[in-house]
């Protein structure tokens, strides 16, 4: 079983794996159906090919899951 100090140190490593990588709008820590924690990658919509096979299914053990949310933007 993960435990949430896992999922939030895969966390900061999968935003710097991340850093830059264009369609990627977030990176944070959630629940999978079961209840164990993981990253969560918030990518947009029109994420490239290209940038989505860039995105490990996880890090450090830790599962990656994604999900489309679109651009977010700051006011």
């Amino acid at each position: 079983m993960a435990t949430m100090k896992a999922a939030l140190e895969a966390k900061e490593e999968t935003k710097r794996l991340l850093k830059g990588l264009p369609g990627v709008s977030g990176v944070g820590v959630t629940w999978d159906k079961k209840g164990e924690p993981c990253v969560r990658v918030n990518i947009d919509y029109e994420i490239s090919e290209e940038s989505r096979k860039k995105i490990p299914s996880s890090v450090r053990g830790i599962p990656i899951l994604t999900e489309k949310v679109g651009r977010i933007l700051a006011e």
